[in-house]
């Protein structure tokens, strides 16, 4: 008996499990010798950065480091009390290794971390020394990659009858983690002051977008630089200027071509920076060195008819079978929504002069299918720093949560399917209506996947045997039948060994899919080769 199986692979990432996780980072700062003693801290922020993770049985290590800046007034007492005293900034790291239980995890899979500084606190020990603690986040994902191998089709001598699935996934073709360095040089804008120095630089990717060729990745975007520093003037003014910096990147990525979909992932590594002079010899210039680390997963929609069960009406059939937990996308989407909020500055802390910046992170707090929609709900940290009008604190930053709720349509919803949704900001702006009042206004863009985890049976392997039932050909040519509650024709079919076609014809029935419990169906005999 002749037999040709068609085959094809199917790579997927199979969701392992997700994990949520704090820990705790805490360490001593010292100041620099060429740095003066510290007389009362203004600011402490931090980013988190992970350096590397590791997926070991049933756990993540995860190594990272937060990098702190500080903004502080010095100990000048010998200074003129009627001027505001020049103000400071330290940088300094402190590493942290942390472990994430995720159950199941093994050493071939990959983990997806994704950090955020919730919290700082800090204690001056004495002029030259703080603590700081940090409370860092972390979203762990462990994802295993699937390559599965399914029969798609079957040519032989004898008549196969064959149920086909369609399965829709994203077939991971390839995954690549670069790190690249953008260098440029920013100019003080016209208006502004020479630099006495540079006291922080934040630095944010908006416009993230990108482009697949064959074999390769495009990624483009551009680095938003907030700068702030001391003026060169008799009042050691505090300054600031933005600058946008756009980038193009260009990496090897093997499999890939235009018509897939592409992920991407940045990260802010290292900032360095240093002033320069320009050609008339002021310090108008800022040298600045970036280091980004971008993930970039590329993946291909897939969709295809895969053989689910297969029956032959004149010999055996013996099926090799494996049962896989398959992770299909029944909705995907992305939306803006535009999430506008007044921030009253409550009456105890100082009143804003200029606006430096503000920072905007998207947290998710619930996602759930409700009434054929995604219910996302959430909220948007906000964060303004200001130069405010006090001598005590000329630099002040405040914090205010801003709530916001998005509903996205879906299809074909079931209780069971599970949400992925990811929010970004892909705007913010902000206008002064008093020295105590700022109107936000945050563009928000939501990416959703709809998720359905089906345990699939894939045949793997076929063998055709001659037909060994005796007891089979003593059956009448006809066969009188009553339709069962969990009945389809296909299992009719395939229990008496005839075809879905002949039963339809028999019973003049045009939809198979018409047939009810209690219906009186006749089945036709056929005649079968034996051994």
């Amino acid at each position: 008996m002749s037999l040709e199986l068609k085959k094809e692979s199917i790579k997927i990432n199979h969701l392992v499990q997700e994990d949520f996780s704090q820990t705790l980072v805490e360490g001593d700062i010292i100041v620099p010798d060429i740095k003066p003693d510290i007389l009362r801290i203004l600011q402490v922020d931090g980013t988190a950065v992970i350096n590397s993770k590791e997926v070991q049985q049933d756990k993540v290590i995860i190594n990272g480091t937060v990098n702190f800046n500080i903004l502080y007034t010095p100990d000048v007492s010998d200074g003129d009390e009627s001027l505001n005293p020049l103000i400071k900034s330290i940088s300094a790291s402190t590493g942290f290794v942390h472990e994430v239980e995720i159950k199941n995890a093994k050493p071939d899979m990959n983990a997806q971390v994704e950090s955020d500084v919730e919290h700082i606190e800090f204690n001056v020990l004495n002029g030259r020394k703080l603590n700081v603690k940090a409370v860092v986040s972390l979203n762990c994902k462990v994802v295993e990659t699937l390559t599965l191998s399914a029969v798609t089709d079957i040519s032989a001598e004898e008549q196969i009858e064959v149920l086909k699935k369609n399965l829709k996934a994203y077939n991971v073709v390839a995954e690549t983690e670069q790190e690249f360095m953008i260098r440029e040089e920013l100019a003080v804008p016209s208006g502004k002051p020479s630099i006495l120095d540079v006291l922080k630089m934040d630095v944010k990717v908006t416009g993230k977008d990108y482009k697949l060729l064959n074999n390769k990745v495009v990624v483009k975007g551009e680095l938003n630089i907030c700068s702030l520093y001391i003026g060169d003037m008799v009042d050691n003014s505090i300054q600031f200027m933005e600058h946008g910096i756009p980038f193009t990147e260009i990496f090897d990525i093997d499999g890939v071509n235009e018509d897939m979909y592409c992920e991407l992932d940045y990260e802010v590594q290292d900032i360095y920076y240093q002033t320069k002079e320009d050609s008339d010899g002021d310090i108008r210039i800022v040298g600045v060195e970036v280091t980004l680390k971008v993930n970039a997963r590329a993946s291909e929609k897939l969709s295809i008819d895969v053989i689910e069960d297969a029956y032959s009406p004149e010999v055996d059939v013996a099926m090799e079978q494996q049962v896989f937990n398959i992770d299909q996308v029944v909705d995907e989407d992305r939306e803006q929504t535009t999430i506008k909020e007044i921030i009253d500055l409550p009456a105890d802390i100082p009143e804003i002069v200029q606006i430096y910046n503000v920072i905007t992170k998207p947290y998710i707090s619930e996602t759930r299918l409700e009434n054929g929609k995604i219910v996302v709900e959430g909220v948007v940290d906000t964060y303004l720093l200001y130069l405010s009008d006090s001598q005590e604190n000329p630099i002040f930053s405040y914090k205010q949560e801003i709530p916001f709720r998005h509903d996205i349509n879906v299809s074909n919803v079931e209780p069971d399917m599970a949400c992925d949704v990811k929010a970004e900001v892909d705007h913010c702006s902000y206008s002064m209506n008093g020295s105590s009042e700022v109107e936000i206004r945050c563009i928000l863009g939501i990416a959703s996947k709809v998720i359905k985890t089906s345990q699939v049976d894939l045949i793997t392997g076929l063998e055709l045997k001659p037909y060994a039932d005796v007891q089979e050909h003593k059956r009448p040519s006809i066969v009188i039948y009553f339709v069962q509650k969990e009945d389809t024709l296909w299992k009719i079919a395939k229990k008496y060994r005839t075809t879905v076609q002949e039963i339809l014809a028999v019973n003049k029935i045009e939809n198979a899919e018409a047939i009810r419990p209690g219906q009186q169906l006749m089945i036709p005999g056929r005649q079968r080769k034996c051994s």
